[in-house]
């Protein structure tokens, strides 16, 4: 491997010596070889391997939080059918720091690689460059950075605001608010948007925006609902980013002395495991998870494998899952007839 070979300060014949076990090199050479492919996290058999065959059989997986249980999800089926078609994951979590990031793509493109699927911590991805220049095939998952332009699989953001608004619209509420994700990312726009455009079209004003930070947690939901229960008028209905930041939401609500679906209705996003289990079970926009990871893993693959994709660009339609957390409001007076909201 070409850094192994720079680090020791020897050539890639010298390497193959090596890591092949052959005599007739010197001790120190071969220990500065060994020392080199240590400090770089690679095995002996995995460089010999890819001295012979120009491959790893390595793919990198970059998340944004792993505790997320949408990502943990996602990472045990793309481990699953690497593992099936003979390939190790390597997972990276960036805690949605670009800093993080950028150092495990570098990371990644040291150990050689084959190919990478990534959930990009923004807009952006500085990273791309390296990546590109150094041929590795890569394809994006759920969040797609503006600089990227290769294989893509999302979800239909906007139809996602918009099917939560219409539910809700058409149970009778008429005083809408969101806690939206980080507004860096174009899903928290985009489901923004679908939400406030469909409120529009109905001739209503949106009501007010809280947001959760990056984390997408549950503590960040439950902060930014109490930002909305010092509203007034309360709103009678909240579009949650995600299903975690609904359930901190929930708990809001609930120590606020409010019921829920009566007092307030409460939307998520991503139909997580838990989102079933809450009082009352969580209604929710399910996304394709299990499709989105499965043909993410397999496109990266055929790419691999020298296949040509069924697809490389695809939106996935979100699903309503109507359960016990939104119901019909008791007030159904607007906003524009009580005054409008303040927004924090």
């Amino acid at each position: 491997m070409k850094d192994v070979a720079k680090l020791a300060n020897v050539s890639i014949q010298t390497v193959s010596v090596v890591v092949n076990n052959k005599p007739d090199i010197a001790p120190e050479t071969r220990a500065r070889v060994l020392s080199a492919i240590e400090t770089l996290g690679y095995q002996p058999y995995t460089v010999a391997r890819s001295l012979r065959t120009g491959a790893t059989r390595t793919i990198a997986l970059i998340v944004s939080d792993i505790t997320n249980p949408f990502f943990a999800s996602m990472a045990n089926t793309v481990e699953y059918y690497a593992h099936e078609a003979g390939y190790s994951v390597i997972l990276h979590n960036t805690h949605s720091d670009l800093d993080r990031e950028q150092k495990y793509i570098e990371l990644a493109l040291q150990r050689g690689v084959d190919g990478m699927l990534f959930v990009a911590t923004k807009d952006e991805m500085p990273g791309l460059d390296s990546l590109e220049a150094a041929g590795t095939r890569v394809v994006a998952i759920d969040r797609v950075p503006d600089n990227f332009n290769g294989p893509t699989l999302t979800l239909n953001n906007i139809k996602t605001g918009v099917l939560v608004a219409e539910h809700l619209l058409e149970l009778g509420h008429t005083r809408l608010a969101h806690i939206g994700g980080p507004l860096d990312l174009h899903l928290s726009r985009d489901r923004m948007n679908g939400f406030h455009d469909t409120i529009r079209a109905r001739g209503l004003e949106p009501g007010p925006v809280a947001f959760s930070d990056s984390s997408w947690s549950a503590r960040s939901g439950y902060e930014a609902m109490q930002t909305l229960l010092d509203q007034d008028p309360l709103p009678t209905a909240v579009f949650a980013a995600n299903d975690r930041v609904a359930i901190g939401a929930m708990g809001a609500i609930t120590q606020a002395g409010l019921r829920i679906p009566e007092d307030i209705s409460i939307v998520g996003v991503d139909d997580i495991e838990f989102s079933m289990y809450q009082t009352p079970p969580l209604t929710t926009v399910r996304q394709s998870l299990e499709d989105i990871a499965t043909l993410g893993i397999k496109t990266l693959l055929d790419i691999l494998e020298q296949r040509e994709p069924e697809r490389t660009h695809i939106a996935f339609e979100p699903m309503l899952i109507v359960r016990g957390s939104t119901g019909a409001p008791i007030d159904r007076t607007p906003y524009s007839e009580k005054g409008p909201p303040v927004p924090e």
